[in-house]
């Protein structure tokens, strides 16, 4: 029986979240809340589906587009509880149940002023491979979105192979691809792989790229990425803005069309290759291609006076960009929904109830008031409106 039109399959890693909520506001003291033998009063749980395949894909599914699921689960009561989950979003006919390995879960503490602590089982994650892969659905999408490589170990092995295989054969199909990345830790078997090799392997089969700076600081320049940690200051606030820069050239030389490097509070950074590489790009219309090719934009992120839980907050803003993409938005309002769509997720303490419909997206969007962009030098203008900055001083193609 063929599978039906998506305009999105989204692929990869997903698993059981528990996030209990956790009292308090204000400055908390982590030791002290976190200590041997006290018991911690915590308040009720939300139980949900995490990871990429559904932070982004059930974002996704909200905001209108027709999308499948494409990972593996175990055949446990963690297993069933995904797929009924997810099963309310969209199709999961592309999930695979493993019969020896089971399903991946987190706890997440996402605890008051705090950045989040997840304690992580990968599971069957980690033997995600193209046998896992309905190529029958991939071929009806539009769009092959696929997260977290760096956690599930048959896809960061062997430098990438198995996922570089999997990304061209979509590409083949004439599915455009996108590739989301998650942070591993540094002694990790993860972080100590080669990952420019990794990257060179992989790259060259993604059109959207879309890891944060941290990510990849973490992936490309380690020493960096260990100085600006240990600042006593936000991540993101202590990276210059010329660092963008400089990634985004490397993963532009390194293969993907297009690279947008995540910046949580300060937005999201967009820089585009030349046209005919983007003219590889079967969701980029040829009269679109011209707007879209040598393009070096930021779009700021939105106020928030209230944050409950940034869980799945990347994920989320990906799922704006995606949707962007297939709506065939301009680069600049593309980075408006990725940025709308991380602000909705901070209203919500699981990753996906802050999400709301596409027309409530773009009602939104009116009402929105930018964040600061003061960060930028004068090598950057507005264009259009506050919330989107160019680099270059020809603005008449946004």
């Amino acid at each position: 029986m063929m599978s039906m039109n998506y305009d999105v399959i989204v692929a990869g890693h997903i698993c059981l979240d528990v996030t209990p909520k956790i009292p308090g506001k204000g400055e908390l003291d982590i030791a002290g809340i976190l200590k041997p033998g006290k018991l911690l009063k915590v308040g009720d749980a939300v139980i949900s589906t995490g990871g990429a395949v559904s932070n982004t894909g059930i974002a996704l599914s909200k905001l209108g587009c027709k999308t499948g699921f494409m990972s593996s689960v175990g055949n446990d009561e963690f297993g069933d509880i995904i797929i009924e989950k997810m099963a309310k979003y969209g199709s999961v006919e592309g999930f695979v149940r493993n019969e020896n390995v089971g399903s991946s879960y987190s706890v997440i503490l996402a605890i008051p002023s705090i950045d989040r602590i997840i304690l992580h089982n990968s599971g069957c994650n980690d033997y995600f491979t193209a046998e896992n892969i309905n190529w029958e659905i991939v071929s009806s999408a539009r769009l092959f979105h696929l997260g977290y490589p760096p956690i599930m170990k048959s896809l960061f092995r062997n430098n990438g192979v198995e996922l570089a295989n999997i990304l061209k054969t979509a590409k083949t199909m004439g599915v455009s691809t996108s590739l989301d990345m998650a942070l591993t830790e540094p002694t990790s078997e993860a972080g100590q792989i080669d990952w420019p090799e990794w990257f060179g392997n992989v790259l060259p089969h993604v059109d959207f790229f879309m890891p944060s700076i941290e990510e990849m600081l973490f992936f490309l320049d380690r020493t960096q990425w260990e100085k600006y940690r240990a600042l006593k200051m936000d991540f993101v606030d202590a990276v210059p803005v010329t660092s963008y820069c400089d990634i985004s050239k490397q993963l532009l030389d390194f293969g993907c069309r297009v690279a947008f490097l995540k910046a949580g509070d300060r937005g999201i950074y967009l820089k585009s290759s030349d046209s005919t590489r983007m003219a590889e790009i079967k969701l980029i219309e040829n009269d679109r291609l011209e707007s879209w090719s040598n393009r070096e934009l930021w779009g700021a992120s939105y106020e928030i006076e209230t944050i409950i839980s940034a869980t799945g907050a990347g994920d989320s803003a990906v799922a704006g960009i995606l949707a962007a993409l297939l709506q065939g938005k301009s680069a600049g309002e593309t980075l408006r929904w990725g940025n709308c769509l991380g602000y909705q997720n901070l209203r919500a303490l699981d990753t996906v109830s802050g999400i709301g419909t596409y027309e409530e997206t773009d009602e939104l969007l009116t009402n929105l008031t930018p964040a600061s962009a003061d960060f930028l030098d004068d090598s950057w203008n507005p264009i259009s409106s506050s919330d989107i900055w160019e680099r270059k001083q020809d603005s008449s193609k946004n």
